[in-house]
C-alpha cells in the first residue's frame, strides 16, 4: 500500500534557505533524505497579485485607523497563496510551520493536516507585544481560525513544551495530540557531515582565555548588550576572555559598548556562500551566547551544540529546551552583568569544569542537528 505524499509549507517558499531564517529549508533537507517529507511547497509572497493585495490592505486598515501589518494572518492573504497548490495537495499530509491554513483547506477532508510550529499565535503576539500593532481585532480573529485549524489538524507538534502548553492552555487542544520536538540546527546538511567527520576537538591549554561567540543580527533583543556589560566587569577583575560577533557591526551598538576590550566584531557572514568557514569559526570557539529577552527558542542555541560548543544562555521562552541540560546554562531573563560576569569568571577559574562541559555538548553535537529532529517526528509518527 502506497503512502500519502507529505508537504512541507511556510509562508513562502519552504524550498529557499531565505525563508524563516531557513527552518523549514534545513528540515527538509533533512526530512527529505530520511524520506519523511516528499516535497516543500512554495506559497508565493512575492509574486505581483500578493504585494499589491498586501499594499492595498495595508492602505485601508492605516486609513480606517486599525493598525497596520497582518496581512499574511487575513482570509484573502492566505487563500491567495494556497490557491495555486490545493489540488495539488489533495490525498496529501501538509507539515505546517505557519500557525494558520486558510479556511478552504482546515474544511478540506482530503487533506490531512499536521503543524510544527515554534510559539502559537497568542504567544506572538503578546510576547513580542505585536497585538497592540496589527490590532486586538485582527490578532483576535487569527487565535479564533488558529484554533480550528489546530482541532481539525491530526497532530500539533512545538519546538518546545512552552510553546505546547499554549497550545493546550490558550486552544483547549487536547494534549494528546501535541507534541515537542526541539527543532535542529540550520547548517546545510553535507556540509555539516563533511565537517563532523573530520573535526576534532580542540585542545586548549589551562592558561588559554575563554573563547565566546555571540551570533546575532538583533543586539538588543539577543542581549549582546548585557553580554559587553559582563566582559567590561570581567575585565576589571584582571580575567582575559575573548568574544567574536557575527551578524552585528560594531556601530550599531551603544557608545560605550563599541570598543571593550578582546571583541572581535566580523560583521555580517553569509552561510549560503560560507558555510565552511562559519563552522571552522564557531567551533573553534567554547561557548555560544545567546542572552535574548524575549525568545522563542533560539535557532542558533542549536548550531552552538551541534557545533560542539557550550551554552549561556536565559531562561526565557523555549530558550532553556533548545539547550543540553548537561552542555549549557540558562540565567534568568532580567540576569545582571553582574551575575553573567560570576558565571564566565567561575568557568574561567575551573578549567575542568569547561573541559566536562565541552566534551559532554561535543559528544552530543549530533544530537542537535535536523537529522535527529527527523528521527523524533517519525517516531511521534509511528506512535500517533
Amino acid at each position: 500500500m502506497s503512502h500519502p505524499r507529505t508537504y512541507l509549507a511556510v509562508m513562502g517558499d519552504s524550498n529557499d534557505p531565505r525563508t524563516w531564517s531557513g527552518i523549514p529549508y534545513h528540515f527538509l533537507q533533512s526530512a527529505q533524505a530520511g524520506k519523511l517529507i516528499d516535497e516543500g511547497l512554495k506559497l508565493d509572497t512575492e509574486d505581483t497579485g500578493w504585494r499589491c493585495r498586501r499594499l492595498l490592505w495595508n492602505g485601508w486598515r492605516y486609513l480606517t485607523g486599525q493598525g497596520k501589518g497582518g496581512y499574511q494572518y487575513s482570509v484573502a492573504g492566505l487563500e491567495h497563496v494556497w490557491s495555486p497548490v490545493r489540488d495539488h495537495i489533495l490525498d496529501g499530509v501538509v507539515i505546517n510551520c505557519f500557525q494558520l491554513f486558510p479556511p478552504s483547506i482546515v474544511l478540506e477532508p482530503r487533506v490531512r493536516k499536521m503543524f510544527y510550529i515554534d510559539m502559537t499565535l497568542s504567544q506572538l503576539f503578546d510576547f513580542y507585544q505585536q497585538r497592540s500593532t496589527i490590532g486586538p481585532a485582527i490578532a483576535r480573529e487569527a487565535i479564533r481560525r488558529e484554533k480550528e485549524g489546530y482541532q481539525a489538524a491530526e497532530i500539533v507538534v512545538c519546538h518546545s513544551q512552552w510553546a505546547a502548553q499554549s497550545v493546550i492552555d490558550d486552544y483547549g487542544i487536547d494534549a494528546g495530540k501535541v507534541k515537542a520536538i526541539v527543532p535542529g540546527a540550520n547548517i546545510d546538511r553535507d556540509t555539516y557531515q563533511r565537517w563532523f567527520q573530520q573535526a576534532t576537538l580542540p585542545v586548549r591549554s589551562p592558561d588559554q582565555p575563554l573563547r565566546l561567540i555571540f551570533i546575532g543580527k538583533y543586539w538588543d533583543r539577543k542581549g549582546l548588550d548585557r553580554l559587553l556589560e559582563a566582559l567590561k566587569l570581567v575585565h576589571h577583575q584582571g580575567r582575559q576572555i575573548e568574544l567574536t560577533v557575527l551578524g552585528c557591526r560594531r556601530e550599531e551598538l551603544p557608545g560605550h559598548l563599541q570598543d571593550v576590550l578582546n571583541v572581535k566584531w566580523l560583521g555580517f557572514l553569509d552561510k549560503r556562500n560560507e558555510m565552511d568557514r562559519f563552522l571552522n569559526l564557531v567551533a573553534e570557539s567554547d561557548i555560544g551566547c545567546l542572552l535574548s529577552r524575549a525568545e522563542a527558542g533560539g535557532m542558533v542555541l542549536r548550531e552552538y551544540h551541534a557545533l560542539g560548543l557550550v551554552v549561556l544562555g536565559t531562561a526565557v521562552g523555549g530558550s532553556p529546551e533548545h539547550m543540553f541540560a548537561d552542555a549549557g546554562y540558562a540565567v534568568p531573563p532580567d540576569a545582571s552583568a553582574d551575575v553573567i560576569a560570576n558565571w564566565l569568571i567561575d568557568l574561567g577559574d575551573h578549567p575542568d569544569r569547561l573541559t566536562t562541559l565541552r566534551q559532554h555538548a561535543w559528544e552530543h553535537r549530533q544530537e542537535a542537528n535536523w537529522d535527529a529532529t527527523v528521527s523524533h517526528w517519525r517516531a511521534v509518527l509511528t506512535s500517533t
